[in-house]
């Protein structure tokens, strides 16, 4: 068993991880600004595929009632 860790050790321990979880914050966030215009246009793209083939299989299905 280990010993229990000293207050000091606890409270760096805390701020290196609180550094730590800020910065990949940070460089996700700066990710995200970089890449958002690619995301939607891929969204964009997808939603229209998927409503275009929703209103095909419509009109093209026997039992026109069902979605």
């Amino acid at each position: 068993m280990e010993p229990p860790k000293k207050l000091i050790t606890k409270v760096l321990e805390f701020c290196f991880l609180l550094a730590l979880c800020c910065f990949l914050i940070n460089t996700a966030m700066h990710w995200l600004l970089d890449v958002w215009p690619v995301l939607l246009a891929i969204t964009i793209i997808v939603a229209a595929i998927v409503i275009g083939f929703r209103i095909w299989r419509h009109r093209h299905d026997q039992d026109l009632g069902k979605w």
